[in-house]
């Protein structure tokens, strides 16, 4: 039974690869750079899904995993049908059935872990680094310099965020809605409303306290003096 875990977080792997492969061998309707950012997205996704199954196993995993899935599978939608599109669709459904399966049952964690971060934290560090894919989606006809700062810098502060530097919450709550914008204003009217919706997604949760907290914890109390007598 406990092997089944294993097997369900490489077909989520396998999933992830295939997809992306699909995007460079026939990366239409959108055009090659577009496609690689929303593969080097797919990818790194995948990775991270597989490690959150195999070793963080929190009980959010299966929707991020579940998530990320669906997502993949909407590209068969606007993609010319080819054998790596296929195997795609294959594995992911596979995939989707064996996180729902009872195999995982025991698997995950049923309750939050003691002292993990809550939800907004984690959404926030992923959302930064999606905004890589979501430029390629927004630009379906080319990335323009915008695009690819926008997504450099998304890199680059949810890389920040994860090791908790105060520096990339700035970034998040203060220059990268600047950066949104500009990417925005680059976009056909579609890729830019997306753009702000998920820059307006992120700004909110850069103010939670949540977000705040799991960079700058509340300072400890002092111990209490001792009684003199």
């Amino acid at each position: 039974m406990f092997r089944m875990p294993f097997v369900v977080a490489v077909l989520v792997m396998a999933s992830g690869l295939t997809w992306t492969i699909h995007l460079i061998v026939a990366p239409e309707p959108w055009a090659e750079d577009s496609a690689m950012a929303i593969a080097i997205g797919t990818l790194v996704f995948s990775i991270a899904a597989m490690t959150s199954l195999l070793l963080g196993r929190g009980r959010w995993t299966r929707y991020f995993a579940t998530g990320l899935l669906i997502a993949e599978m909407t590209i068969a939608v606007v993609a010319d049908l080819e054998g790596w599109l296929v195997t795609a669709i294959v594995l992911s459904g596979l995939a989707l059935t064996g996180l729902f399966g009872p195999w995982l049952k025991g698997w995950l964690r049923e309750r939050p872990a003691v002292g993990a971060p809550g939800i907004e934290p984690i959404l926030l560090a992923i959302g930064a680094f999606a905004i890589v894919p979501l430029v390629g989606l927004a630009a379906p006809a080319g990335l323009e310099p915008a695009h690819g700062a926008l997504g450099a810098v998304g890199i680059l502060l949810s890389w920040g965020y994860l090791r908790g530097g105060t520096w990339a919450l700035l970034g998040l709550r203060f220059g990268f809605p600047v950066l949104v914008i500009i990417a925005a204003v680059s976009s056909p009217i579609g890729g830019a409303m997306l753009l702000l919706a998920a820059g307006a997604g992120l700004a909110y949760l850069a103010w939670t306290a949540q977000a705040r907290f799991a960079v700058d914890p509340a300072p400890e109390l002092p111990a209490p003096r001792k009684r003199r007598t």
